[in-house]
Order: C-alpha cells, then structure tokens, then sequence
C-alpha cells in the first residue's frame, strides 16, 4: 500500500465540518485498491459481521464456515453449547480447514489431515516426526471474537471489541417494540454488484433522497413527506409513515404492507435491517473487491402458515427484488462515474443526507486510528 497516497485522501474528507458546508469523500475512496486493502485491515476486521443464523447451529459439532472481506472464517458450537469462531485457516499450509457447514466431533483439514478439536486446539498433525522446535499449543487455530443477537450469529477480528450489545441498544429497544423476535425465518436471496460495498451503503442512507427518483412502487408506499433520520453512535435509523392516499403504481394497500410504518435501520460498518409491517428484511453487504459487493437478504415474517401468508410473503418478496434491482441499477452505475476523470468530490443535500455523512465520519474515525498506529 501506498501509506504516504492513502494519508493524503484520507485527510480530504474531515469529519469535524457540518453537513451543510462538507464536501464527501474523494473517489479514490471507492476506486483505489489500496483502500479496499486498508479497510480489510480496519472497517472489516474490527467490527462484528453477521455471519450466519443461530439456527444453523443447532446442537454440538455443528460448524458453519464462509469467507468476509477476504478472511476465511469458521463458527462452531462446542460440546458445552456454546460458540466458538476462528480463522478458518490451517496452521500448516493455510488451506481452509472446512468448507461449507456441516457437523463433526472434530475439524479435520482436507489437505494434510492436521485436525483441530472443537475448541481450536491442535489435536495432531500427522507425519512430522523429527520436526524441531514444534510447540502444539501455539498452532491451535486463529480465536475470533463471537456473540450472537437476536436470531444472528457474529464474529469479530478483534478479541478486545466493545461487545456488540452496546453498539446495538438503541436498535435493540425499537425492535423490541415490534415483536421482532417472534418472526419466522422464510428465505435468503443474494446478489453481486459490480460496484463498491459503500456505494451501497451511500444509498441505503440518503434519507430517501432518490426513491421519489428511482422507486416509483416504494414511494407509492411511503408517506415521503414525513420520512426522517436518526443518528446514533454506531447506527442510524431511517423511517416514514405509510402512505394513506390510494397509488395507481401499486396494485395493494400501501398499509397492508407498511403498517404503522418502515423502520430502516443501519448498522456500522454494512448491516441494515428494513422492519415494516409484519416482515423484517436483514440487507448485509460484503465486499468482494474495489469494484465488486455481495448484497445477502434474509426474510423473516410474522405468519408463515396458510395461502393468504404464502401468498403476503412471496408478494412482499417480488416487491423487494423491484426495489432491488432499481438500487443495483443505480449503484453499478455510480460505479462507473467515480472512476471518471470528471468526477472528484460531490457535496450533500443537508437536509436528507445526514446517515450519509454519519457513515463517512465513521468510516474517517477508523481510517484515522489506523493512521496513528
């Protein structure tokens, strides 16, 4: 990496400047990849990432495994019930130890068979004999940090983080409002997005700025006039009413689908949950490079039984995939002009971008502490 480069963009964006005089982040944020590889070392490996559903991991031996931001990672639960997380990668030649999800009493490694208990230690490494200076208790696998909230799992890079429980409280006391650990898991979708993970991010959290623009059936939904931001340490939450008035561009209800109103709240680094009506959408975004996102969903909902709740989900889930593949559109092509010569800084719309510029002041904090180290 280009330090003396990166120190320089870094210090363009200042944090300390309101919203109403502060230009954005410079482009280089979202093109070079010298910051992908710095917030693989920072934004990523030191925040909680969800990573899989508790249910997944139902009983002892259960592991699950999967890749973030480039880091190999392994959850399991332990004979006691409990959880543990690693790096997902073996102390011998670096191979993933597992792959996929499945249940063992024990991690075995697919390339040489070094194999691993359930609580990370080495339990042995086949055909070393005459190997000098070898100390087993030093080549158990890589501990992440791992917590679990309401029906997820997470894993942390940094064993020393401030627990997740304190970073989601304010979220956690609205959920709570709603019921929200009474809904029922249904389904996941993905996507991969020729774009940037904050891209993304900047989207999601411009107070609404481009629905009127570009979600006609959404904006049919909300009353746009009342849609407001709340800012918080480490999240955000974006709400508006439902919109009362009848709305040719849908074919239903706007209340039937909204309820008292939608809730969309964001979570520091690339977590946001859509709560409306009797469904809650989980949105994690991964990056898979500079120019590259994973956008996962996860669906859960309040009735699942029956032809008149199979008939609300998959309705609820047509009108998610629209919304969707407007915001893909949109963000694949904001791709495309930061990487233009025409474009350096933008500035924001006071008003409706202040989630926006809450994220880009975060984003600056972590940049920062690694600078200082």
């Amino acid at each position: 990496m280009n330090f003396e480069h990166l120190r320089s963009e870094i210090l363009r964006f200042d944090p300390g400047v309101p919203v109403e005089r502060a230009w954005m982040p410079p482009a280089s944020w979202y093109v070079d990849p010298d910051f992908y590889a710095l917030e693989r070392e920072t934004v990523f490996a030191r925040s909680w990432q969800l990573v899989a559903r508790v249910a997944e991991l139902p009983g002892p031996g259960a592991y699950i495994s999967g890749v973030l931001a480039g880091e190999p990672w392994v959850v399991v639960r332990q004979d006691d019930g409990e959880l543990a997380a690693f790096a997902n990668v073996c102390r011998h030649k670096g191979r993933e130890v597992v792959q996929g999800s499945g249940c063992a009493s024990e991690l075995v490694c697919g390339y040489h068979a070094w194999c691993y208990t359930l609580a990370g230690d080495l339990k042995s490494a086949p055909k070393i004999a005459g190997i000098l200076d070898f100390d087993r208790k030093q080549m158990g696998l890589v501990p992440l940090g791992v917590e679990t909230w309401g029906p997820w799992v997470f894993i942390n890079g940094d064993r020393n983080a401030a627990p997740l429980s304190a970073r989601v409280a304010t979220l956690d006391q609205r959920l709570e409002l709603g019921g929200w650990q009474d809904l029922t898991f249904v389904g996941r979708r993905s996507w991969v997005l020729n774009c940037n993970w904050k891209v993304y991010i900047d989207n999601y959290l411009d107070g609404g700025y481009h629905i009127p623009h570009m979600h006609p059936t959404l904006d049919a939904q909300l009353d746009m006039q009342n849609y407001g931001t709340e800012l918080f340490d480490e999240c955000s939450i974006q709400g508006s009413p439902a919109s009362t008035a009848g709305d040719q561009r849908i074919a239903f209800d706007a209340e039937a689908r909204i309820g008292d109103g939608a809730l969309y709240a964001w979570i520091h680094p690339n977590l946001m949950l859509n709560r409306y009506g009797s469904c809650l959408d989980s949105n994690h975004v991964r990056p898979l490079g500079p120019h590259r996102c994973e956008v996962a969903y996860e669906f859960y909902f309040a009735e699942t039984v029956g032809k008149e709740a199979q008939q609300f989900i998959d309705e609820s889930m047509q009108q998610s995939d629209v919304t969707q593949q407007e915001d893909i559109a949109i963000c694949e092509s904001v791709q495309v002009g930061l990487g233009s010569r025409a474009f350096d800084r933008g500035r924001y719309a006071p008003g409706l971008e202040l989630g926006e510029h809450h994220f880009h002041g975060l984003l600056a904090r972590d940049f920062r502490t690694a600078l200082r180290e």
